[in-house]
């Protein structure tokens, strides 16, 4: 796996960071209702005796506290900033867009948009929360020295290469506030999508007056001080939503490595499996992908009969918790009910109808790095084809610099890959085989893939647009484009009478405020 300064990423990630991860598929852009709706989902697991205090949520993090969205370093830091802040969009317990900050949007052409803040937004200082903020916020991104700033190109935000560039200046950013409540955006291309995308850690808006002693947020909770490794926050009277919190007060606990997490409510990413440890999906795969530019490769036939031999849950170590065996290129939240229908396939028939046999065998070099349990897994692949006679498996471990320069040069026949989305939409997977994708390294091209992907961005309607991606969908199943192998799932340990965390969420946000205790 990939790690860039402590992101865990499959290959690479969609565009910079997580948003995670984020997301997959549900995240539709139709404005959901106005009340928060907390799903209460009691939690089993069974830990050793802890005394929580009623109205105190205790969570841990194995990283450094950080308070700027800017500078995001890691996915540990992102529940202490979404519980600090908030941005335009959120998502709910179950992990599907929600309304944040915004009240209402609309656009009439997919590139324009226009975001109605909420009438008593303000922050925890009592200031009032305006679009103004959001302008400043963006602005300060885009000249800031953060690699997060991309960020703001992946969106498709009117000038925001020239201006990180420094081609242009910082005003001419496609974000502008027409009062204030009313903030427009404007994109250099259609992106029907992008309420979802707005729901990244690094889009959350910051206070013109704060600073590392005074952190001013407009989140359902307010730094209030920090002690050594723990950092104390309380309710924000100001939230807007402060009625439907429960808890008083949230101390956020920096934990070492080997240190018991049994005296915390919550921990993401737990160190210490153990069998009462609950897992949450993740909006990333695992796979293999086919170079289409080998002659034998590009037959589908050949891809077909490659991925029929494989039971990916042989493939998958035994020990590999954190991974869930997946028939899918696409996340579990994004798969839909026909896909992964079993049909009975021959193997041989399919490789001798191309001209593949026990004296001219399909020869193939299988690209992997050395790391962790990529060997593994790609020595179960070579076992499982070589059984054929009519099939011959080089080996290729490399490391994994050596591995991203092949992939991205096309030097590969079969190469070890993934992706994990950053915001929760299944164009955050389809867009990667676009034929003209810069992040499309098989070459794979399929006209009426593209086709639909373009009409997709012509669609406002989010019931018109997931038609469309359905059919992208089967094209691509249909096509064999990847060899999916499994999907990443997140560790955690939870005290046994925390309510609220729906263990179908794959978005990597739990907001304290969805959270209560069940006495």
């Amino acid at each position: 796996m990939f790690k860039l300064n402590g992101f865990s990423r499959a290959i690479r990630k969609s565009a910079v960071i997580l948003g995670y991860v984020l997301l997959l598929s549900c995240d539709n852009p139709t404005p959901p209702p106005a009340t928060v709706a907390q799903k209460e989902t009691p939690i089993a697991p069974e830990m050793t005796e802890i005394l929580p205090q009623p109205g105190v949520l205790t969570r841990g993090i194995y990283s450094n506290f950080q308070f700027d969205p800017h500078h995001l370093e890691n996915d540990q830091q992102q529940a202490l900033l979404h519980d600090i802040f908030e941005g335009l969009v959120i998502y709910d317990p179950q992990g599907k867009l929600f309304l944040g900050v915004a009240e209402h949007w609309e656009t009439g052409d997919n590139k324009n948009w226009v975001f109605i803040l909420r009438e008593d937004a303000k922050w925890s200082n009592g200031d009032p929360l305006t679009a103004a903020d959001f302008v400043r916020s963006w602005r300060e991104l885009a000249t800031s020295q953060s690699p997060l700033k991309t960020y703001l190109a992946f969106l498709n935000l009117k000038n925001a290469n020239e201006v990180m560039m420094g081609k242009m200046p910082v005003e001419k950013l496609g974000i502008e506030a027409l009062d204030e409540r009313i903030l427009r955006i404007m994109l250099d291309k259609k992106t029907p999508y992008l309420p979802a995308m707005l729901a990244h850690s690094v889009l959350l808006p910051s206070h013109p007056a704060s600073d590392p002693k005074k952190i001013i947020g407009n989140g359902a909770y307010q730094f209030t001080e920090q002690q050594g490794d723990t950092v104390i926050l309380t309710r924000n009277p100001y939230y807007w939503g402060n009625a439907n919190v429960y808890f008083e007060q949230v101390n956020y606990r920096k934990v070492t490595s080997g240190e018991s997490e049994n005296n915390l409510d919550l921990i993401e990413n737990v160190q210490n499996i153990t069998p009462e440890t609950m897992f949450l999906p993740k909006l990333c795969s695992y796979f293999y992908e086919f170079n289409f530019a080998d002659p034998m490769l590009a037959k589908n036939e050949v891809r077909k009969a490659l991925r029929a031999m494989l039971s990916v849950r042989n493939l998958v170590p035994q020990d590999g918790q954190r991974m869930k065996a997946s028939v899918s290129f696409l996340p579990q939240s994004m798969q839909s009910e026909q896909e992964g229908n079993w049909e009975p396939i021959l193997v041989e028939n399919l490789l001798q109808a191309e001209g593949i046999n026990d004296k001219f065998p399909l020869q193939l070099t299988l690209t992997f790095d050395q790391d962790r349990f990529h060997p593994q897994i790609a020595q179960r692949l070579i076992q499982a084809w070589s059984q054929s006679d009519m099939i011959r498996i080089h080996a290729d471990p490399v490391s994994w610099q050596t591995l991203l320069e092949k992939r991205a040069g096309g030097d590969f026949q079969i190469i070890r890959s993934g992706w994990c989305a950053d915001y929760n939409d299944l164009s955050a997977f389809l867009i990667n085989f676009h034929s003209k994708s810069p992040d499309n390294k098989s070459g794979y091209a399929n006209s009426e893939v593209d086709r639909l992907l373009e009409e997709s961005t012509e669609k406002i309607s989010t019931q018109e647009r997931g038609a469309i991606y359905n059919q992208i969908v089967q094209l691509l199943q249909n096509d064999n484009v990847v060899l999916p192998i499994f999907q990443y799932r997140t560790p955690i340990s939870v005290n046994p009478d925390l309510l609220g965390i729906d263990t179908n969420n794959p978005t990597g946000i739990i907001y304290s405020k969805d959270l209560r205790r069940a006495n």
